[in-house]
């Protein structure tokens, strides 16, 4: 997905523009950024015109200001404020290339290639435009121009996953699948949950038959489309509620959902250093580490949770798992699994723990018991 540019880090860009620390128009234009990064565009757009109002010279504000009015959706003022930065700073690429973004988004496809080779024009060692380029000449079916495109982006940057997404759906029109492929899997690689790629290989697996290929692709894409409107609600929350504990701890779920490991680790682990008896953190943090197969690192925060709520029956259950798999300490998942039971007594998955741990030390009779009451309290019999 082409991106508007924000230009937080990119003053320099525009010469002489910076402005004072002290100035009046820079507290209203910090407000105004403030807003930005939280998704508050319309309390943002009204402190860059205050600040505008107050140093009418400013190419950054001018572009940022473009760029809440593009988030908006009003692009005609978008576009004005664009104008505005380009007769501030004409010789900047960034506004070439948020005015190309704005058109492709309006279907004005010859001004948006004018934009973008302007941009282009002005900094040819900068991938995005080229994307963007790719991108029209995509909509165009102008498949030579766009690979061409896309693999120049590609060259300045590798891991430019908006251009290597595009060369595989340029592969995907000419038919070339096993190019197709490898470019959304190398999309993948960089980005783990990005919903188009997954799309795009379920497509083409249905395509060549290859039914199971095909449907996990395409599990996995409905996951992330369902997902995608939570993550950036949960994404925006830790924004605007930055000691929230359970807003970090909500977003590590969602990662999780989206195969980003990492991310979801990282966010467990600030929602604990924020609450640390925040049990369901704790909790989440091992389930993490258990679904990577780091099962001794998930039985400690499994622990952890425990610490802080002593009848958190799935920890509990966990544990058991753990130990099971493991095959140490099994007496402790005997213990663990009949706590489970004993907490949340109608939850057949408990039962079905605790039959597999009897089974394991040779509790026959309990084992059986067991296996009967999962029967009773699991819908899938």
């Amino acid at each position: 997905m082409l991106k508007y540019l924000t230009l937080f880090i990119l003053f320099s860009a525009f010469g002489s523009t910076a402005l004072s620390d002290a100035s009046p128009a820079e507290k209203h234009y910090k407000n105004a950024t403030a807003y930005h990064a939280i998704g508050e565009f319309e309390q943002a757009i009204s402190e860059y015109k205050k600040a505008i109002a107050l140093n009418p010279d400013s190419a950054i504000i001018y572009n940022k200001l473009g760029v809440a009015y593009s988030e908006l959706k009003q692009y005609d003022a978008a576009l004005d404020a664009y104008q505005k930065t380009l007769e501030l700073s004409p010789m900047v690429a960034e506004p070439h290339y948020n005015i190309g973004v704005v058109y492709l988004k309006k279907g004005n496809l010859p001004r948006a290639t004018e934009a973008f080779k302007r941009a282009i024009a002005i900094d040819p060692e900068w991938e995005d435009p080229y994307t963007g380029l790719g991108e029209v000449h995509l909509k165009q079916a102008n498949f030579d121009e766009a690979t061409h495109a896309f693999k120049k982006a590609t060259r300045l940057n590798p891991k430019d996953v908006d251009a290597i997404l595009g060369l595989g759906k340029v592969y995907a029109r000419q038919r070339h699948l096993d190019k197709a492929i490898t470019a959304f899997e190398k999309t993948i690689e960089i980005q783990v949950d990005n919903t188009e790629a997954h799309y795009q290989l379920a497509q083409i697996y249905i395509k060549r038959g290859e039914k199971e290929k095909a449907a996990a692709a395409m599990t996995f894409f409905k996951v992330l489309r369902q997902t995608d409107p939570l993550l950036e609600k949960a994404e925006m929350w830790v924004k605007k509620h930055p000691n929230d504990a359970r807003g970090y701890n909500n977003l590590g779920i969602v990662y999780l959902a989206r195969h980003r490991f990492a991310d979801a680790v990282a966010n467990y682990k600030h929602a604990i250093s924020l609450a640390p008896d925040l049990a369901t953190a704790h909790y989440n943090l091992g389930h993490a580490y258990h679904k990577h197969g780091k099962v001794e690192i998930a039985i400690a925060a499994y622990q952890q949770a425990l610490t802080a709520n002593a009848d958190l029956a799935i920890a509990h259950n966990n544990i058991a798992v753990c130990y099971t798999e493991l095959k140490v300490d099994l007496d402790k998942a005997l213990s663990h699994a009949r706590t489970a039971v004993r907490l949340a007594p109608t939850d057949g998955n408990y039962w079905d723990t605790l039959a597999q741990v009897c089974d394991a030390l040779g509790l026959e009779n309990e084992a059986r018991h067991a296996r009967k009451k999962r029967k009773e309290y699991s819908n899938d019999e």
